[in-house]
């Protein structure tokens, strides 16, 4: 997060709205001394006039363009008089405004300094403790939607305010003229769309509440009854009671993802079953991968959350902390798909969010490592150090066969018994620990972990016997009777849990060869892009005559060459010749343009990008990416792939638009006056939109192709 700009936009902007106001209240102050002083003016004025009308009523008096009569002079003056109280009045509003001005704009620097000084404040109290960081950031997440609103009001506020006073500033006695009044017009419209945007402000604020209010955690997979699954929950029961932990009020088993435990709200999909307190997910297929040590240990793990004071952490930060970041996710999805008015009134809430979350990221990821140590070494109480740490590894060497495995079945769609035949598959995988592994965390929707090398360590467990275990065979009968020893009817389940992600793959597979389809079918044919404009090309050339002629009768007349000039080379003859060049440059370049306008300068098929001075057709496959620049005209610039050929080019004849190559940049560069398709023009963007349709259609038509085979 750019800390200047989000200081420029609470404190620093706000700040020079209060400025405005000072020297907007400077100026009503002057305007009501030269008032004052105008209205005695005026006063003497009249009654000079009137001793003067009194001696003699045909008297004229000379003002500073004109001379009028003394009567005309006081019926001016009176009109004069009749608009004084008017403009004390407007003077007074005037001097009221550049006072909310500053009070406004004082304001919004005011509450930006508070929430920038206290969210930093708050980050740093949160490392203090556990305790400290629920408290405070329990209260930031209430405090913020109405600090963002507030702010934004005090900013809109003020600038309707500063608007309107300098509407009324161009007021003056005597007739407005018509200029003036719509340039008041438009300040007093610009001011009223300020004030609207107050009342969508507002209309935002219960959006905002919402946003710091925790989102329900997705889950994919199947609810389990202590009737369904009497052996796991009674094994996850035991292992809390030895842990004086709290036990989970549900268990939810599923074919992805890993043990893990959450006390948010969780939604469970595909039977959409909303789930209060506190949840352990469970993968099926671990509880047969797992011996019954590591087993515990992993779960005794995450039952660890609810024991000690980890519990009121678990239980009533995580919640929030989790909300505010998926809120935080889906408020950018909004903020991107949303208009002009309502994306600027959510990119100060979206800055701010991710602002506040960032102070308390340092001291969220130094608990949660703590809670992770912790959390291991109460598993290794349970199932023992050695069984933790081979857990641990074993589940990182595998996760990615598992991974694969079940994504090549979906896309088959053709087992029934997902478990099996993933087991079955794993059997023949050469099990190995990944290069990285140690550095990896483990995968989990919401914690952050300590690093798995980080992990072994703290369980006093040497890699190399850790690895010895985690890479064992897997024994297919032996792990599937290990999981159905878990459930009640362990094949009903089966069934469920494959069919229900057979169906989502089918769905989602059938989702992307439907936009692949889309893609091809946006891109079929061909497509010829020319230059055109022959009319301009006409006229650039007819335009270059009468200086063509201008400069051969200069070349006849010598006395037009200047005094200093004559028997030199810069004689008429020079200088007419100079015209004539530079009208001959001209004249090519119309009829260069006119040759131009019809020839094709790129071809777009659904294979290839075709160049007139290219030896061969450009495959699609070796564009990168297409762009325009707009310098000279346009410029089409192809990025080609690192593995691409550089294209060869070859000679073309004279007026033929080609293209160049930058050998270095790995670039095809195309110049162009205008785009034109069948001799009509078309838009820049539509021209990129279209060249894109094609690389994309290409890229799609190979994917489908490749699924075919």
């Amino acid at each position: 997060m750019n800390a200047l700009k989000l200081i420029a936009l609470l404190v620093i902007f706000p700040l020079l709205l209060t400025t405005l106001g000072s020297w907007e209240r400077q100026r009503a102050d002057e305007t009501s001394t030269a008032m004052n002083d105008y209205h005695t003016t005026v006063d003497s004025a009249k009654r000079q006039l009137q001793s003067l009308a009194a001696k003699n009523p045909a008297a004229t008096v000379k003002l500073v363009d004109e001379t009028i009569g003394v009567q005309l002079a006081l019926s001016r003056l009176a009109k004069i008089e009749t608009e004084l109280p008017i403009a004390h009045r407007v003077n007074s509003a005037m001097r009221g405004l550049a006072l909310w001005v500053m009070g406004l704009g004082l304001l919004a620097a005011l509450i930006g300094v508070a929430a920038l000084a206290g969210t930093h404040w708050a980050g740093r109290r949160a490392r203090q403790s556990r305790e400290k960081l629920l408290q405070v950031f329990s209260l930031g997440s209430r405090l913020l939607p109405y600090v963002l609103v507030s702010h934004g009001v005090a900013m809109a506020a003020a600038v309707a305010v500063a608007l309107s006073f300098e509407g009324l500033a161009m007021w003056h006695i005597g007739r407005l003229g018509s200029g003036e009044v719509k340039l008041m017009a438009v300040l007093g419209v610009i001011a009223a769309f300020c004030l609207y945007s107050i009342w969508q402000l507002l209309k935002q604020l219960r959006h905002m509440l919402g946003m710091f209010k925790p989102v329900p955690l997705e889950m994919f997979g199947q609810l389990v009854s202590p009737e369904q699954a009497p052996g796991l929950w009674r094994q996850v029961n035991a292992l809390a009671d030895k842990l004086g932990a709290l036990p989970p009020d549900h268990i939810v088993v599923s074919l992805a993802q890993g043990f893990y435990v959450t006390s948010s709200e969780a939604s469970v999909q595909p039977a959409d079953i909303s789930l209060h307190g506190r949840t352990l997910h469970v993968p099926l297929l671990y509880l047969g991968l797992l011996s019954h040590d590591e087993i515990d240990a992993v779960i005794g793990h995450e039952l660890a959350h609810f024991a000690g004071q980890d519990t009121e952490y678990s239980l009533r930060f995580l919640p929030i902390y989790d909300g505010v970041n998926r809120s935080l996710e889906a408020l950018l999805d909004t903020l991107q798909a949303s208009d002009f008015i309502q994306g600027r009134l959510l990119r100060p809430s979206l800055m701010f969010g991710v602002f506040f979350m960032q102070r308390f990221d340092q001291a969220v990821n130094h608990w949660s490592r703590e809670r992770e140590l912790l959390a291991d070494a109460a598993g290794a109480r349970l199932g023992g150090n050695s069984a933790a740490a081979s857990a641990l590894l074993r589940v990182s060497v595998l996760q990615p066969h598992i991974e694969d495995s079940l994504m090549a079945l979906c896309d088959a769609a053709s087992a029934t018994d997902l478990p099996d035949a993933v087991l079955r598959a794993l059997r023949e995988c050469e099990l190995q620990l990944p290069p990285e592994a140690l550095e990896i965390h483990q995968p989990h929707p919401t914690d952050s972990h300590p690093s798995n090398g980080e992990r072994l360590q703290a369980l006093g467990v040497s890699l190399d016997d850790a690895l010895r275990s985690a890479i064992r065979t897997v024994d297919c009968d032996a792990a599937n009777a290990q999981i159905d020893a878990c459930f009640s009817a362990p094949h009903r389940l089966r069934e469920r849990l494959s069919g229900d992600l057979i169906d989502v793959a089918v769905l989602e597979n059938a989702e992307h060869t439907h936009l692949l389809e889309t893609m091809v079918a946006s891109a079929q044919g061909e497509h010829a892009l020319h230059e055109g404009g022959r009319r301009g090309a006409v006229l650039m050339a007819v335009l270059s005559i009468p200086f063509v002629l201008l400069g051969l009768w200069v070349m006849t007349q010598p006395w037009l060459a200047p005094e200093r000039m004559k028997g030199t080379p810069l004689s008429a003859l020079g200088a007419g010749a100079a015209i004539g060049s530079i009208a001959l440059i001209f004249l090519w370049l119309g009829v260069r343009r006119f040759k131009r306008a019809p020839q094709i300068a790129l071809r777009l098929t659904p294979e290839h990008f075709v160049f007139a001075n290219l030896a061969q057709p450009l495959p699609i496959e070796h564009i990168d990416s297409v762009t325009l620049q707009f310098m000279q005209g346009i410029w089409v610039t192809l990025d080609l792939t690192p593995e691409a050929p550089l294209p060869e080019l070859r000679k073309t004849a004279f007026g033929v638009p080609g293209a160049r190559v930058n050998k270095k940049k790995r670039q095809v560069l195309l110049q162009m006056a205008q785009l034109c398709i069948d001799n009509k023009k078309i838009e820049p963007y539509d021209g990129l939109v279209l060249m894109t349709d094609y690389v994309n259609a290409s890229l799609a038509r190979k994917i489908l192709q490749s699924g075919e085979g």
